[in-house]
């Protein structure tokens, strides 16, 4: 039910009917508002600034083997800090093993051939041996003969220079021992001495040849001993073993470098840093040029982030910006590197420019490596 209108003149004197706002300063005060708004909006936001986020970057180091094997054993975990010269992994390298395998075949063999080249030399010298000591004992009786022989004519001749000296010849007869070659005369007879001398002249000559025979023996029998005594190192080099013994120790210090050699099985750090994702498993087969993890350079970290080419304007080299890590710890950084060309995410999208940041003031935190940073904008 409608109530039937008041009528003014019933209304107290102090109250008045509310008239309805005309249409021109509605709009006019919608606009003001619109306005206001849109100009308090950077005012809220903290006037021009804006932040973009961007990621903790540093200069990775990859850790690479140089020899073909298998990844045995991870020495540190993901994350863990890294010194110059500590030990990531350990490789079990295949041509070490093949080669060690090869080279304990070979010594097993070379052991086999020098005790066999070692019995065959001796068999060698055993009856080469008996053949010189043969021709030695051959040397020394006719050495001795010889010897019996100068002696016998030294004798006839002494026997017949004293003879001589008595003016007594010796007539021969049939040819046994001096004493029963000859008989005795007194005689002045011109042919009978001169017989005599003749044959005190043939009894010295043979002296004199069997003395000579006599040395020809005693250089051979010294010959033969000289023989005798290298015939064994001749021996054992004409049947190899010599060649053989000096394989198996070339073969035996090589297996024992070999042996002893573990940084050769063994990855180790060349830079300081944080080690990264493991790039392979314990029982891998690695290649020579295989990455097997990353290290990220604790002294060269850096933050990169991709500003809207609309505000790229502000992010110049060596300005100083803003940065919010995480735990909203705020750090300082410098602009060192802005990208000469943008990039388009996608079709319709504004374009990005990649920039680089590197630490300035305070120590940046140590957070995780592609931990998210925010970027203020430069004012």
């Amino acid at each position: 039910m409608t109530q039937p209108p008041v009528a003014a003149e019933s209304l107290p004197e102090n109250q008045t009917p509310e008239l309805p706002a005309p249409i021109g300063r509605i709009t006019i005060v919608g606009v003001l508002a619109i306005v206001a708004g849109v100009a308090l909006v950077p005012l809220i936001m903290g006037g021009p600034s804006k932040s973009f986020p961007g990621q903790l970057t540093a200069r990775i180091v990859p850790v690479t083997v140089d020899r073909a094997g298998v990844l045995t054993e991870w020495l540190v975990d993901e994350g863990d800090p890294i010194q110059i010269g500590d030990s990531l992994a350990n490789v079990s390298v295949s041509e070490l093993v093949e080669e060690r395998n090869r080279l304990k075949e070979d010594i097993a063999r070379l052991t086999t051939d020098l005790e066999r080249a070692n019995a065959q030399a001796e068999l060698d010298l055993e009856w080469r041996l008996k053949d010189i000591n043969a021709e030695i004992f051959t040397a020394r009786i006719q050495s001795a003969e010889l010897l019996e022989e100068k002696y016998r004519h030294e004798m006839e001749q002494v026997a017949l220079s004293d003879l001589l000296n008595d003016n007594t010849t010796a007539l021969w007869a049939p040819r046994d021992s001096v004493y029963d070659a000859v008989s005795l005369q007194k005689t002045d007879s011109p042919s009978s001495r001169l017989n005599t001398v003749l044959r005190v002249e043939a009894a010295n000559n043979s002296a004199v040849v069997c003395q000579a025979q006599v040395e020809m023996c005693e250089e051979q029998v010294e010959l033969l001993e000289e023989l005798k005594d290298s015939l064994p190192d001749r021996v054992r080099r004409s049947v190899g073993v010599d060649v053989i013994e000096g394989q198996l120790a070339d073969a035996q210090a090589r297996l024992d470098e070999l042996m002893e050699d573990e940084s050769a099985t063994t990855i180790s750090s060349e830079v300081i840093g944080q080690a990264g994702v493991f790039l392979r498993e314990v029982g891998d087969h690695v290649f020579p040029g295989d990455r097997i993890v990353e290290i990220f350079d604790d002294v060269r970290r850096y933050v990169t982030v991709d500003v809207p080419s609309s505000h790229v304007d502000t992010f110049t080299v060596g300005k100083s910006v803003g940065l919010n890590f995480p735990g909203n710890i705020e750090r300082k950084g410098r602009i060192v590197n802005v990208a000469p060309q943008a990039i388009t995410p996608g079709q319709g999208q504004e374009s990005l420019v990649r920039v680089q940041i590197e630490p300035a003031g305070i120590l940046w935190p140590s957070v995780p490596i592609d931990s998210q940073v925010m970027v203020h904008r430069p004012k």
